[in-house]
């Protein structure tokens, strides 16, 4: 077992037992095109989570609504919009279901994370103070959250919003440490997994914050450490990451954590690991210039991806489209 660590991070991180990728290509066809009726609209390309029932539920930047189409493509109803009022979004960064039942949304500006009801979109409340970049609820209902002002990882007990502290991301760095803050957190069990955006590494908290892996990614050996160049502005000193972002959005099905991948300026993909362990199992090429967002759902075999208004499902073959 070989532990190494990168740039300036100080936690020990185990070594995949490859540093290649095994590829699994995958043939596309059109599902559907969005929207399906007259008078809706989609104003700015934005993520989307996926209900059980195959349900999408689009964030749309442009007015600030979560947009619900059911499993065929057709609009049921909005969530949201832009406003200070409650049920109202500044801007959102994360949105998901629980039980399929209740939709929730994380909104850093105004610092709120906002519960609906999905099947007749009324706002249901509100918890404030919560100044997270990414906010994820487990089935359980514990809550996890990175810290904007830090690089914590806080998390509730099941059935409390009060803040705990319950895990550091990284410890006793430079201004790195910084760059940390952007990443994904991904319920497992009860248990959460972050993804780092621009290290190649993910790490398993349990709920205590006892780290239970942190695990190197394929592109470890490849991947340069972030850096950050300081600039001069008319308001002072600023900051800028010319480094890209090596993983983007990440998701959890069943017991494997699946995290859309920058492998290059010409190539992207679906890396498929053992959520238990972290061990890397294999990657899913995907056709760039035509996704903009991506999921890969498992147990459907299916990826979902946005070129325009178009999604789009996967069928085990050779890339063609």
């Amino acid at each position: 077992m070989e532990y190494v660590t990168f740039g300036e991070l100080a936690i020990p991180i185990q070594a995949q037992a490859g540093v290649e990728r095994e590829w699994q290509q995958v043939s596309l066809r059109q599902l559907y095109e969005l929207p399906r009726e007259p008078g809706i609209e989609l104003y700015m390309p934005g993520p989307f989570t996926l209900g059980s029932d195959g349900a999408l539920y689009y964030m749309d930047p442009g007015d600030m609504k979560i947009k619900h189409f059911d499993a065929d493509g057709y609009f049921k109803q909005s969530y949201g919009g832009l406003g200070e009022g409650p049920g109202k979004f500044n801007i959102f960064t994360e949105a998901d279901i629980i039980g399929d039942s209740v939709l929730y949304v994380n909104d850093p500006n105004r610092r709120t994370v906002s519960f609906f009801a999905v099947d007749s979109a009324t706002f249901l409340y509100s918890i404030p103070n919560i100044h997270a970049h990414k906010y994820k609820i487990t089935q359980g209902g514990r809550a996890y959250w990175i810290d904007l002002g830090g690089d914590s990882l806080l998390g509730t007990s099941v059935g409390e919003h009060n803040a705990r502290f319950f895990g550091q991301l990284i410890t006793e760095q430079t201004q790195a440490h910084i760059l940390l803050k952007g990443g994904h957190v991904i319920p497992y069990q009860e248990d959460i997994i972050y993804v780092s955006s621009r290290f190649p590494i993910l790490m398993r908290y349990d709920s205590t914050g006892t780290m239970i892996y942190a695990r190197a990614t394929p592109d470890f050996e490849r991947a340069e450490p972030p850096s950050t160049e300081r600039l001069n502005t008319s308001t002072g000193f600023g900051a800028r990451m010319p480094s890209r972002s090596i993983n983007g959005h990440s998701e959890v099905y069943g017991d494997k954590l699946v995290v859309y991948a920058d492998v290059s300026a010409s190539e992207k993909a679906f890396d498929v690991y053992d959520a238990a362990t972290g061990d890397y199992e294999y990657s899913i090429s995907l056709p760039w210039g035509r996704i903009y967002f991506a999921s890969y759902d498992l147990p459907c075999a299916s990826v979902f991806g946005r070129f325009g208004t178009r999604l789009w499902r996967s069928m085990p073959s050779t890339l063609q489209i």
